[in-house]
């Protein structure tokens, strides 16, 4: 499994930065978890073509994990270059996917001055997953990559994401409370190849941080989603400090790992 970050920041507008995407590679297949950034440009940087993506996992309703969608449903739906797309969005409750598509295609009232020529092809096909149960709910298994969901507590609907393919384990946390107390026990009851947390909301330098992600059974924790002003490259090394042997990376847009 390889991982490539294409948007790591925490939704504020910064030079060279985009908001939370990560692009998934199992095998032949890729994914996406979070829409934040422009992911279709940059998917077509990395010259992977849209008619390659298999799923798209959304951890909660803030717009800055979703927004991206605007755009790659457009281009998508849009283009005959893509007609080899069929492309499934697990989201959870809380977006308004109608409202999205009345925005891209117009009025669903049929006023003449909105119709459009070529109404969408339903490329991509919108799917509402239900709030998970605590010991976790499967929302995605298509052989290649099974997702599981786990609820957190930031906002209603907010959850992590346990990905297994190919053998390996990783977990994205999605956004927590500032305390992380939500922090998904999946990452610290079972063994895992990598934990993706976020670092917009909590503060890595709160006494109880180190402790919390310190029980991680992990080799690795990747520091994505980072509000810089909050949680400087500097906070990122003392937490690296106090939770050693576990290895802390600072994710920034564009890295990839193979896990």
């Amino acid at each position: 499994m390889k991982i490539t970050f294409l948007g790591t920041s925490h939704g504020i507008t910064e030079k060279n930065a985009f908001c939370s995407s990560a692009l998934v590679t199992a095998g032949d297949a890729q994914y996406l978890v979070d829409v934040g950034a422009p992911v279709d440009t940059l998917l077509a940087n990395l010259d992977i073509s849209l008619n390659d993506l298999r799923g798209i996992f959304i951890t909660h309703p803030h717009q800055d994990h979703y927004v991206g969608l605007a755009q790659l449903t457009f281009t998508v739906e849009d283009f005959g270059r893509f007609d080899l797309a069929s492309v499934p969005v697990l989201a959870p409750e809380g977006i308004d996917f109608a409202s999205l598509n009345t925005f891209l295609w117009g009025d669903p009232r049929g006023h003449e001055r909105y119709r459009v020529e070529n109404p969408p092809k339903r490329r991509i096909r919108f799917q509402v997953y239900p709030d998970a149960a605590p010991e976790g709910s499967v929302i995605f298994d298509d052989g290649q990559l099974r997702v599981t969901a786990f609820p957190v507590r930031h906002i209603p609907h907010s959850h992590a994401f346990l990905l297994e393919a190919e053998g390996k384990r990783v977990v994205f946390t999605g956004d927590l409370l500032r305390d992380l107390s939500d922090y998904p026990r999946v990452a610290t009851e079972t063994p895992v190849d990598l934990v993706v947390t976020e670092a917009a909301h909590v503060r890595l330098d709160d006494p109880d941080t180190p402790m919390i992600l310190g029980k991680s059974r992990t080799p690795a924790l990747v520091i994505s989603h980072r509000a810089p002003g909050r949680n400087p490259i500097e906070k990122v090394e003392a937490l690296a400090a106090a939770i050693a042997p576990i290895k802390v990376i600072a994710a920034f847009d564009g890295m990839a790992l193979e896990v």
